[in-house]
């Protein structure tokens, strides 16, 4: 058997075991857990016909039939016509369908705060997480710009993890040694035990409270401060978040009222150095280098502000 399916397999039958969903009856109630589906979806509509349910669950036209007349002879729907076609109808749940509802959703939250109650912040983010991929990549719903968010507060742990993400993925794109990772180590040391509240700032692209995407300005005197650590996850590209942060950073160099600003690349970055480019940054040093097991040119660009 096939390693990723027999593993897929695997997962299932522990977590359709784990949440005890086999069972007949859902929750100790009357009703099975395709019911109970069904009257969830009723309730996240406003409007919802029996066609549009079925597409959603993928189920039988028949059973949802039999499950629709059940829940009319138990009061616990209403068909009402539709304004746009007379001869259609949309369900609603009825008063008793609410309450229903209701009852089974505070016993499901019950029960999942039963379930991961020995799971400390760190592990209930992980286990968060890992179902949101799971459904991301099983699922036809791509990441959108929306899906992002961004800060600029340093969290414990913040700064080890994008010394790895740039280990990693310079590793990975540009075969860079480990050297690199040394290099952007003592970088990170230099702005830390330099560190200006007033004048530096780090961004943070963040998905699934995960770090994504970076950027920095680090000042180096009153009137020049340096770009460091522009850098985003490849799944992640085309988002518009490198845009967004190197925006952001520029614009923090205006507000802060700095003439000049620099940053320190590589001739190997192209998508970067065009968006540099893009931003107003023009090539003022170039130089040939053999560093990091690679042989390229050493680049320093520069944005005048005034």
């Amino acid at each position: 058997m096939n390693t990723t399916t027999s593993k897929i397999r695997s997962f299932n039958r522990f977590y359709t075991s784990y949440l005890d969903i086999l069972s007949q009856r859902y929750l100790d109630s009357d009703y099975s857990l395709t019911e109970v589906r069904v009257l969830y979806e009723i309730s996240e509509s406003k409007t919802i016909t029996a066609q549009k349910i079925t597409e959603i669950l993928n189920l039988d036209k028949g059973y949802l039939s039999r499950i629709l007349k059940r829940f009319l002879k138990e009061n616990l729907i209403v068909k009402v016509s539709s304004n746009k076609d007379k001869r259609a109808f949309n369900i609603e749940l009825s008063a008793f369908g609410k309450e229903l509802l209701i009852s089974l959703n505070a016993k499901v939250e019950k029960q999942i705060e039963h379930k991961i109650e020995k799971l400390d912040f760190s592990d209930r983010q992980n286990l968060v997480n890992s179902m949101q991929t799971v459904k991301n990549l099983l699922s036809d719903n791509k990441i959108t710009p929306d899906d992002i968010t961004y800060r600029n507060e340093i969290n414990p742990g913040d700064i080890g993890y994008i010394i790895y993400l740039h280990g990693f993925i310079y590793g990975n794109e540009s075969n860079f040694s480990n050297e690199f990772e040394k290099y952007v180590i003592k970088t990170f040391y230099n702005f830390l035990e330099n560190y200006s509240a007033e004048y530096d700032r780090i961004w943070m692209a963040e998905y699934n409270n995960k770090i994504v995407g970076c950027i920095a300005i680090q000042h180096q005197s009153e009137e020049e401060a340096q770009l460091r650590w522009f850098l985003l996850d490849p799944a992640f590209r085309g988002l518009g978040i490198g845009k967004k942060l190197l925006t952001d950073a520029v614009d923090f160099c205006k507000e802060k009222k700095f003439k000049n600003v620099f940053l320190l690349t590589t001739s190997l970055q192209d998508k970067a150095l065009e968006m540099y480019k893009k931003a107003g940054f023009e090539l003022t040093e170039s130089t040939e280098v053999k560093q990091w097991g690679k042989t390229f040119n050493d680049e320093r660009y520069d944005l005048k502000l005034e």
